[in-house]
């Protein structure tokens, strides 16, 4: 079998995706990295591939690295792979969600030692997809492929947040069978990334965003739904 294992991008975003603009950038200084996974990944014409930032980590050792990231996902086991190319960089990792940060790139971004986002960002899991034409043992080769991908999704999953496998499983799935969407808040109180980066305020437009705790942001939203219980 030839077939690529696809966490779902919807076909007018792979289109608009190509464009000259939309690839990895590097910034390179003499004391760290800054990689923008802002393409669809594992496409090679994104530059957004394992291979490209798995270069340039090997090239940048020891060196603190920024990824951000503004994707919709793309190849399954791209993403996993970017994920332990960062978790195995010998250097300090940041992951920031400037705006999605879905399918394949929601396993990518996590691999960082911390993980921020925005608070007006969307992170979305879901399981693996996948397409087959052929006899019945291609088929079924191609659910192994999938079921193969699914348990080490959800084990990548548990590893971050600390929750356990039956829960992961179900928000794979989600309440309609395509996963889950997370708000910043959502997704900091389940566990998947450590911080949201507030938006700045019109009267302090030149303030540092600030920055809201796990702890802090769980409670509130806690408090939020106590609120709107009748």
């Amino acid at each position: 079998m030839t077939a690529k294992i696809d966490l779902f991008t919807p076909k007018n975003i792979k289109n608009a995706a190509k464009t000259d603009d939309f690839r990895v950038f590097l910034n390179q200084k003499a004391d760290e990295i800054e990689i923008l996974l802002y393409g669809t990944v594992g496409d090679s014409y994104d530059e957004a591939d394992a291979a490209t930032v798995a270069r340039i980590l090997s090239a940048n050792k020891k060196k603190p690295v920024t990824m951000r990231v503004n994707s919709f996902g793309g190849l399954a086991f791209d993403g996993l792979a970017i994920y332990n190319a960062l978790a195995d960089h010998e250097g300090p990792t940041t992951g920031i969600i400037e705006s999605v940060a879905a399918s394949a790139a929601s396993l990518a971004v996590i691999g960082a030692d911390r993980v921020l986002m925005q608070a007006n960002a969307v992170y979305h899991i879901h399981e693996g997809i996948a397409g087959a034409v052929g006899h019945k043992a291609d088929l079924l080769e191609v659910v192994d492929w999938l079921e193969m991908f699914n348990a080490a999704a959800v084990a990548t999953y548990a590893q971050r947040t600390g929750k356990p496998a039956g829960e992961i499983e179900a928000a794979l799935r989600g309440p309609r069978g395509d996963g889950t969407k997370y708000t910043a808040a959502e997704a900091l109180e389940f566990g998947f990334v450590d911080e949201i980066i507030g938006q700045r305020s019109k009267a302090k437009a030149d303030a540092t965003p600030q920055v809201a705790s796990r702890t802090d942001l769980a409670a509130r939203v806690r408090l939020q739904r106590l609120r709107s219980c009748y």
